[in-house]
């Protein structure tokens, strides 16, 4: 890889790396599945939801540039980013066709969108927590993250690995 990827993953921050992966949350909210979906997958198909995240900053905190270029906002380069999946929604499924949809579900999507424009109204502390799991990044940032994730997930199970072997070994 080049030089630049390798000086670019040095300065994420490393509070935007979620300390549990996505995939080791549902066995812990095995009896409340629908509620964590609606959270770490449906809620950023919610237009309510997408506009507060995008207009949390106009930087990305992975790299500290901006996300507006003169004056255009260049919003289709910015993913929503998880640093925590660990929440449930409290609030009530969209009916489908409602205009709080942002998006389709794609093909392997959980299907169901909450509703946060109620949540926001109803419970704005609770939204307000949703809404400071989720950071906007640059599409390009979003996947480094993920890399640096990956890259320390993978050097704790070889730790862990490692010293279990030792352990049994004596």
């Amino acid at each position: 890889m080049n030089k630049s990827f390798f000086q670019k993953k040095k300065r994420i921050p490393l509070f935007l790396v979620p300390k549990m992966r996505k995939r080791h949350v549902p066995p812990i909210y095995k009896d409340h599945e629908t509620a964590w979906k609606l959270f770490a997958e449906g809620a950023l198909r919610n237009k309510i939801f997408h506009d507060a995240v995008i207009n949390r900053g106009n930087k990305c905190l992975a790299c500290s540039r901006s996300f507006i270029t003169g004056k255009i906002k260049r919003f289709p380069h910015i993913e929503k980013h998880h640093h925590c999946y660990i929440r449930l929604c409290i609030g009530h499924i969209l009916p489908e066709g409602s205009g709080d949809i942002y998006r389709e579900a794609g093909n392997a999507e959980f299907p169901h969108v909450p509703d946060c424009r109620q949540c926001k109204a109803n419970s704005p502390e609770y939204f307000e927590e949703c809404i400071k799991k989720i950071f906007p990044v640059h599409r390009s940032c979003h996947g480094y993250i993920h890399l640096v994730e990956k890259m320390l997930f993978d050097r704790l199970g070889t730790m862990f690995r490692n010293n279990f072997v030792q352990a049994t070994s004596k």
